[in-house]
Order: structure tokens, then sequence, then C-alpha cells
């Protein structure tokens, strides 16, 4: 690349194929419970992680965990979430089995005497995403670590890589694009306030999905054409 001293980040939204979502699932189970659980918030559910790692017993409506209060982590309006069916009995299994370790009630308890919070933090969720990335690429799947460099306004690099929590969000939220193709009804679901934040995620995730079928269907027939000219094939029509 050339070589300047600092350079403008593009702003990239990241995504994952459902292969990989669903490689990512099958890695989880072999944790825990616990992991599933939360993995399964942000896959089959969108949520954030902030919103995640701070879910408690109590914010269920009934014992069949299929309804759950939340505070949205950006706007700070209550809502309430519907659970996909048989995941909600997933959660129900955690929590029979867990709940007596559950501190405060809180579906992921911080256990650490060093620390005040009540339930575990986001940057500890992370951590073991990061865990599962490198294990999975291990096991012959190198694509988990596709990462993007940004250099910080202190000068700092850092590295984001493409699959994580957040990139579940997206997987979530374009499945039922893909499904669907309704902007307001994905823009309900996802709680977005304004309807353009949609076209953020759809219109880039329409050119990620579809950008190298739409340069190969472009100029697939020309390089082919223009590569015969080079090496002296001519055509018919040209005599």
């Amino acid at each position: 690349m050339i070589e300047i001293a600092c350079y403008k980040n593009k702003r990239t939204n990241f995504f994952i194929t459902t292969e990989e979502a669903k490689i990512l699932w099958c890695h989880i189970k072999k944790w825990s419970l616990k992991w599933q659980v939360m993995l399964g918030l942000a896959l089959f559910r969108g949520m954030r992680i902030g919103e995640i790692v701070a879910c408690n017993i109590y914010d269920f409506q009934n014992e069949n965990f299929n309804k759950l209060n939340v505070i949205l982590e950006k706007s700070y309006i209550k809502d309430e979430f519907p659970i996909l069916d048989e995941f909600n009995h997933l959660i129900k299994e955690y929590v029979t089995r867990n709940k007596h370790r559950m501190k405060d009630g809180y579906l992921f308890p911080f256990y650490s005497s060093n620390r005040k919070g009540r339930h575990m933090d986001m940057k500890t969720a992370s951590a073991a995403m990061s865990k599962w990335r490198k294990e999975i690429a291990a096991k012959g799947h190198p694509e988990f670590l596709d990462r993007t460099e940004y250099i910080a306004p202190s000068g700092n690099k850092y590295h984001r890589y493409r699959i994580g929590f957040h990139s579940c969000r997206r997987w979530f939220e374009t499945r039922i694009w893909e499904k669907y193709k309704d902007k307001m009804m994905l823009r309900d679901i996802m709680r977005y306030r304004e309807s353009r934040v949609v076209d953020v995620y759809i219109d880039s995730y329409e050119v990620w999905k579809n950008e190298r079928e739409i340069i190969n269907n472009t100029f697939g027939g020309i390089f082919q054409n223009f590569n015969r000219i080079a090496v002296g094939q001519t055509k018919l029509t040209n005599f």
C-alpha cells in the first residue's frame, strides 16, 4: 500500500455468512449452556452485547422465557422482545440448572471480588469471542480471523475482527431482510428510531454479498475478449 503518515478510516459494516454462524454456534456448544445462551441472544434475537450481559431472570415475563423486557442500549427505551421458540427452552434449561449461581438473578454473573459490577462486562464477553475465533480458525477456518486495521486519533493501531457479537446482530438483521425485503418491518424489529438506519446496514450488506458477482458479470466477458485479442486471437467479425 501507499505509505502515508495518516489515512482516513472507512466505516465498515461487518457481516458473517449463515455457514459461519452455524460453525460458531456448533463450536460454542462445546463450552457451556451459558455461552450458548449469550450467543443465541445475539444470533436469534439480534441483541447488542451490552444488552445481553445485563439480562436478569426477572426481566423475563413468565417462566416460559418467551418474552424478555429490555432497556435498549442506544435509546434507553424499555421494550419487550419475543424470544424464538425452542431457544426459550434452552434459556429455561440454563436457568434451571444454574439459578443458584446467578448472583442477584443475572444470567451472566461476574464472580470477581475486584469488581463492583454484578454482571459480566462486555470486555469479558469479547475476550471469550476472541478465544472462539482462534479455536475455530485453528480447526481449518482461517476466515474467522479476518480483520481490519484502524488508526486511532492518538496514532495507535488497533484491529477490528469481522466476526464478533455485533456481526451476529447484523446476521439476525440481514436474515430477516433476505426473507421479507421489508425495511419498515425490519426497522421496527431492530427497534431503530429512524428508517434510514436500516439502509446503512442493508445497502452495505447487499454490496458485500454481491460485489464479486457484480464485477464478474460486468467484466468477465470483456476480460476474456481483451485477453484473446492480446494473445493474437481474433474473431471473424474483425475481417
